[in-house]
């Protein structure tokens, strides 16, 4: 027999990167996020060390902090179809 499971509704913060936010991000996450560049020195984007590693974000990209005060990425189109502002 399947059973069904629903996410529980739990609020969490989010951030958008940008390229106007960068050094924002990374004093929001306690400098767990660094900013990432091309060789030219030109932001590509953010890592983070998660609870399972380095993760690596691109510009558009969400920094959230989890319910444990963990630090992840999540890509726009997926973080737009799951969450809502509230």
């Amino acid at each position: 027999m399947m059973a069904f499971y629903m996410k529980k509704p739990i609020a969490i913060e989010a951030h958008q990167m940008t390229i106007d936010n960068l050094l924002t991000l990374t004093e929001w996450s306690n400098h767990k996020a660094e900013i990432t560049a091309k060789p030219d020195g030109t932001p590509t984007g953010m890592m983070v060390w998660t609870l399972e590693g380095a993760m690596s974000g691109a510009l558009g990209d969400y920094l959230i902090r989890g319910v444990r005060g963990e630090y992840y990425f999540c890509r726009k189109d997926i973080f737009e179809e799951t969450y809502e502002e509230v």
